[in-house]
């Protein structure tokens, strides 16, 4: 078994916010080239129906190339001695796709990062981890099928996702919103549906030392949190944030050239006053284009943009529908 693969998979959630990714720079820093810089994107823990489900992870390492990482948390150990998890990633336009060869072999590999309750012999849930090969994926969303035991779970990926990261950006095109695919068309009482739920982006190191993030989620009408966090608060230099500020703004640069704004919805401060967090409701642009917008979050005199493809921000493209 790879050490470093190893290694990645025991730290699990830790690894995934102790990386940094970089934003574009302030608009008024020099012109850089157009990258897609993600983080992670997260599911529910529970379905429509309220029933509990193991939880989901998705995100890539950029170091090491190994494609689009699957996690899966919350499995109890017991599972393993009867059962197998397969994993398959479905195209739109047909191709099915499986694991890589390193993803094959580590996905019935369950790792627990409670070491102290594993040495006293108490089972904790474990974790496992697979990865696909990256699509050259046109804007184009995909999903994962995850077999366990008697279930299966359908994992959507929002179009834009599906590709190597570092590749350039592929052009727009009036795709109009995401759907299912043929594979999903006989659901049956075994088979879930697990929607997207956010999509997390590291704007990293801002002004005064501040770090900032975006959190981005487009269930129904597209949202932006965003979070400033500061650690000068526990070392007694500062005091807590103020929830007006520093003066935060949202706003959303389409490819078409469409400006849309955005409207503050909740303010809150938390983690002992180092992090507070602005929500903005996005503005309606629902329109069948599929392309790579920009979204821009001013704080006070400075502004920071982060490149995101129109699955997050526009209007009815967030999830697919049957139809």
């Amino acid at each position: 078994m790879n050490l470093k693969l190893i290694f990645s998979f025991a730290l699990g959630i830790l690894i995934l916010f102790s990386h940094s990714f970089a934003s574009e720079p302030p608009t008024n820093g020099p012109p850089q080239k157009l990258v897609h810089h993600w983080q992670y994107i997260t599911f529910p823990w529970t379905l429509p129906d309220g029933k509990q489900c193991p939880s989901f992870l998705c995100g890539y390492d950029e170091n090491n190339g190994l494609g689009l990482r699957l996690e899966i948390l919350g499995i109890m150990p017991e599972f393993f001695k009867t059962n197998v998890i397969t994993a398959r990633l479905y195209r739109a336009d047909g191709e099915i796709v499986e694991p890589t060869v390193e993803g094959k072999k580590i996905l019935n590999y369950p790792i627990s990062i409670n070491t102290a309750t594993r040495k006293a012999g108490i089972e904790t849930p474990s974790q496992v981890m697979t990865f696909f090969p990256w699509d050259t994926n046109a804007l184009e969303e995909s999903w994962i099928e995850v077999t366990m035991g008697p279930e299966r779970y359908w994992v959507e990926i929002p179009y834009g996702f599906d590709r190597n990261p570092a590749d350039p950006l592929p052009p727009s095109f009036p795709g109009g919103p995401p759907r299912f695919i043929s594979a999903m068309k006989s659901l049956t009482d075994h088979d879930h549906v697990v929607r997207w739920q956010t999509v997390h982006y590291d704007l990293g190191v801002i002004q005064n030392g501040w770090r900032l993030s975006l959190i981005q989620s487009n269930s129904v009408d597209a949202e932006s949190e965003v979070v400033l966090y500061r650690d000068d608060v526990k070392i007694g230099i500062a005091t807590s944030w103020a929830t007006d500020s520093p003066a935060t703004a949202v706003r959303v640069l389409d490819a078409s050239g469409t400006i849309l704004g955005s409207r503050c919805t909740d303010v809150h401060i938390q983690d002992g006053g180092m992090e507070r967090s602005n929500r903005y409701d996005i503005a309606h642009n629902g329109d069948d284009l599929r392309c790579w917008g920009q979204i821009e979050i001013s704080v006070d005199n400075q502004t920071y943009r982060v490149v995101v493809p129109s699955s997050l921000y526009k209007y009815a493209h967030g999830h697919a529908s049957a139809n």
